[in-house]
């Protein structure tokens, strides 16, 4: 189920355009567990500016902006398939103990890590379980496997740097 409600901008241009793939967008948003517990807002901070339809914010955000008129709110449960994704045990590894102590690691349940790998890439993991001589750790992000509520307030509509659009940015007052 999507919530959804609009504030009536003045201009009856803007509040006729509708969010589309490729436009260059500009949200205040807010996001939390189902459990109620905030975790991520724009509120304190920057709005959220983003191209829709590009791979910059989690697929359901870009689902939910679609469609969405300036001042216009939607509030929407996303599945963890278009949050974080689901948890993938195929992101855990068995290492040993002493492979971390030899990097200068002492492993603690909950620790995140950066590993370097041959190719020179950096993976961040968290150390999830200790047992014996092994240590697990987990490449999944902190929050793959669970449901999130999020909440997008459109603010602005523009055109993304490379291209042209009459209006450029079309927006109403900040509250």
């Amino acid at each position: 189920m999507t919530i959804t409600r609009t504030f009536c901008h003045p201009d009856a241009e803007l509040r006729l355009r509708r969010v589309g793939w490729g436009d260059l967008v500009r949200v205040d948003f807010m996001a939390w567990l189902e459990d109620g517990s905030l975790f991520g807002s724009s509120l304190y901070d920057e709005p959220l500016e983003f191209i829709a339809g590009e791979q910059s914010v989690i697929p359901g955000i870009n689902h939910l902006v679609i469609g969405m008129t300036i001042g216009e709110s939607r509030t929407k449960l996303l599945p963890p398939n278009l949050a974080f994704g689901l948890h993938r045990s195929d992101l855990c590894y068995r290492v040993k103990r002493r492979w971390l102590k030899s990097n200068h690691i002492i492993p603690v349940v909950g620790l995140e890590v950066a590993i370097l790998k041959k190719d020179r890439t950096v993976v961040h993991m968290i150390v999830t379980e200790l047992d014996g001589e092994q240590v697990t750790l987990d490449a999944n992000h902190k929050l793959a496997g669970k449901s999130i509520m999020v909440q997008l307030d459109l603010l602005e509509i523009g055109a993304p740097p490379d291209r042209e659009m009459p209006g450029t940015i079309l927006g109403g007052p900040r509250n």
